[in-house]
């Protein structure tokens, strides 16, 4: 009997989502769907990376960042595009995309001042950054991305960290601002 109860709740989440989706008008972005923008450039790709994020408020105490490599991450000259694959299937569904001050769109702006980043509606979270840098946490290797006050306050974001194997070939390709 337990057994039905479980799958009825389950069924009962996935109707509920779909509902939500249907009256948000919220869809799945793959990887291989997303367009660049005229004078985008693809600086830096890994599909093994992982993404995560630390929030500024209600954090643990202590906080462990595992390398399960279940990101890919496109870093361009104009963003940043975290995807992850999906489910049951090899295609990467677009969860997060990190966007600079300096080429940040009004239409990125307004996405990252929305609910959840725009997630409803959009189907990913938009994070506008101040900055980035290279440092360690937890004794990993990492980018630290800095989200804009704004962004911080909204999305309730300290920081985004990015843990790669294959960093210092992103410390070269930004360094170089050039396609690898």
């Amino acid at each position: 009997m337990a057994v039905a109860y479980f799958i009825a709740v389950l069924a009962g989440i996935f109707g509920f989502a779909m509902l939500v989706n249907l009256i948000t008008g919220t869809k799945a972005t793959y990887l291989k769907d997303v367009r660049w923008a005229a004078g985008e450039l693809e600086l830096w790709r890994d599909p093994a990376a992982d993404f995560a994020q630390r929030p500024r408020l209600g954090q643990a105490l202590v906080m462990s960042y595992p390398r399960l490599r279940r990101h890919t991450i496109v870093w361009t000259n104009r963003r940043i595009v975290v995807t992850q694959r999906v489910l049951f299937g090899s295609k990467h569904m677009l969860t997060h995309q990190v966007v600079f001050e300096g080429v940040a769109s009004p239409a990125h702006a307004e996405a990252a001042a929305e609910y959840s980043g725009g997630f409803y509606g959009r189907g990913f979270e938009t994070i506008v950054a101040a900055g980035h840098s290279f440092t360690t946490v937890n004794d990993q290797a990492c980018a630290r991305i800095q989200p804009s006050a704004a962004t911080s306050d909204n999305l309730n974001l300290a920081e985004a960290y990015i843990f790669s194997d294959r960093l210092a070939e992103l410390e070269r390709a930004l360094a170089d601002d050039a396609p690898l």
